[in-house]
């Protein structure tokens, strides 16, 4: 039911009130009711709003209305948003709200009370979120006030500010790094770092401080260069530092997580840089004079660290490398591959994904040169197969359903056989379906193509693997043909009846022909092999999709 109706007359009553404890109440009440009531609110709006900026400027607000008042102006972000898009398209709508909002909350930001300053970092971090790429042409002014908070705050209220940084990055995007933008906000956050590093590398407030560099730096991209040296030294000196501090514990049994998490935060950072800086990255570190010599064994420690945490962002780095400065980690690849493939462990998801995902990428790296991964191949191999099939369990013995593995390790079986189909081939009848399914999963087009590559050139490589699976070849070729489909799906809303209702599979990526051409020869060579069988297949399939093998793939 509509609770508006009732609630409007007493929410009007309230936001006048004299009282400012029952204006505050009010403006609580009013922010509570955004999510469902933000539509039969959006009349009052143009009212309500301009009272809300009020409320938070005015001098004589109480420091718990100047709070609510922000949290309620972030409340309707997606509003304001609203309202500047119906007047770009000539809806009638007020196109400077965004600026009104970001002004008020900017102009707030220096206020001497902490929980309004945390109140207000919050509200801009909220409404950053919703406006995005609408908040470019206030980011000037919006980064000159955020470097004097950032002298100005205590300890709590600057993580809020971190935070919002960080959320800037992500939102905002590439805007955050045009001139003069981080010569304004990555000198003073470089400095506190070392301020505080210097007293404490294991404080607690330079965890949301590296994190906020890194995102800083992937969107700023080479326009971080100016201050990418001496991030990567901080970053590498934290790692120092903590790593010495850490070997001096008596138990090594004692170090809980926490103590590790500015190391994570750190190799962090050096992948946010790598990612920015691109091919760039591997000049950067073989010209830092303290740390371009050490860089691959820190590497090495990281990648074999006894906390998974730091693990999991070591092979996040890893995969980066491999993609951007493989020159950085070839001498060591023989033991950072057996690292990876040792930490496939779905007892620790998200380690596990990484490795899987950064020794696809090394895959990738290697191309046709089979050197590198030969003697890992069979132990990478025995790996993946749990996680395709389903059947990794606990130490317990229970199953283990993680998230995305399932496409993950699809994606690296097919970058394992596109080096050399022979590594796959062999062990190919007994994964096969798991591998199906883990395919036709797969979102990203590069990575569904190279686990499609690599699953062609496998069945080529051992086509008697579709009768060793211990199911029956209809139901193989069936498994086969339903992850080809997936191709087809479109990305967008899935209609309910796709199989069999009104034709919307979509056409075959353009740019992946190559791929086609194999994916109709595997599937002429499977009707062939399945002779008179292929009948009764083909009378199974839904409408739609007999439609799609015979117009794409020729199967008539």
């Amino acid at each position: 039911p509509n609770i508006l109706p009732p609630l409007l007359p007493a929410l009007q009553e309230g936001l006048g009130h004299a009282d400012q404890w029952v204006r505050e109440a009010s403006i609580l009440a009013l922010g509570a009711i955004a999510d469902g009531c933000k539509e039969d609110l959006a009349p009052h709006l143009l009212q309500l709003h301009p009272f809300l900026l009020q409320q938070l400027n005015s001098p004589e607000s109480l420091p718990q209305l100047r709070c609510i008042a922000a949290w309620t102006l972030a409340r309707y972000a997606s509003w304001t948003v609203d309202q500047m898009e119906n007047a770009n398209e000539g809806g009638g709508g007020d196109p400077s709200l965004v600026g009104q909002v970001a002004e008020a909350l900017v102009n707030r930001m220096l206020d001497p009370h902490k929980k309004v300053q945390i109140a207000i970092c919050s509200a801009l971090g909220v409404f950053v979120e919703a406006t995005g790429e609408l908040m470019s042409p206030f980011l000037e002014p919006v980064y000159r006030v955020l470097m004097q908070a950032l002298q100005k705050y205590g300890t709590r209220s600057r993580l809020v500010l971190f935070d919002t940084l960080g959320v800037m990055a992500e939102y905002v995007g590439s805007e955050i790094g045009r001139d003069p933008l981080p010569g304004m906000y990555v000198p003073p956050l470089l400095r506190l770092w070392n301020d505080i590093a210097m007293e404490n590398p294991f404080d607690r407030s330079l965890l949301p401080l590296m994190e906020c560099l890194g995102s800083s730096s992937v969107v700023c991209g080479l326009n971080y260069q100016p201050w990418a040296l001496e991030s990567f030294e901080m970053a590498m000196s934290t790692i120092e530092a903590c790593t010495i501090i850490i070997a001096h514990e008596d138990d090594l049994q004692d170090i809980d997580e926490d103590m590790t998490d500015p190391i994570i935060c750190a190799v962090d950072l050096i992948d946010g840089l790598a990612e920015g800086l691109g091919p760039n990255f591997a000049g950067l570190v073989n010209g830092s004079a303290r740390f371009g010599q050490t860089f691959p064994n820190v590497l090495q420690s990281v990648a074999e660290h006894f906390v998974s945490g730091v693990r999991m962002s070591a092979f996040a780095l890893l995969g980066d490398l491999a993609r951007l400065a493989p020159s950085l980690i070839e001498a060591g690849l023989p033991q950072l591959l057996s690292e990876a493939i040792s930490s496939i462990d779905p007892m620790h998801p998200a380690m596990c994904n990484n490795a899987v995902w950064a020794v696809g990428e090394v895959c990738v790296r290697c191309g046709e040169h089979s050197g590198p991964l030969t003697p890992h191949a069979s132990n990478l191999v025995a790996s993946l197969i749990p996680l395709l099939m389903g059947n990794a369990v606990d130490m317990d013995g229970n199953e283990i359903s993680l998230p995305g593995i399932a496409e993950n390790a699809a994606t690296t079986m097919g970058r394992l056989a596109s080096v050399n189909a022979s590594f796959v081939a062999p062990e190919l009848g007994r994964f096969l379906l798991g591998w199906c399914d883990g395919m036709s999963k797969i979102s990203n087009p590069v990575e569904r193509r190279d686990a499609f590559q690599g699953f062609v050139m496998a069945v080529r490589a051992n086509p008697q693997s579709i009768q060793t699976t211990g199911s029956d070849m209809d139901e193989v070729i069936t498994s086969i043909l339903f992850a080809v489909v997936s191709w087809h799906i479109p990305e967008s809303e899935i209609p309910s009846n796709l199989l069999s209702g009104e034709y919307r599979f979509e056409p075959f990526p353009s740019e992946f022909n190559e791929l086609l051409a194999s994916l109709r020869q595997l599937l002429h060579d499977l009707k062939t092999a399945a002779g008179e069988m292929w009948n009764q297949i083909e009378g199974q399939m839904p409408t739609n999709v007999r439609r799609l093998m015979q117009e794409v793939y020729g199967l008539s």
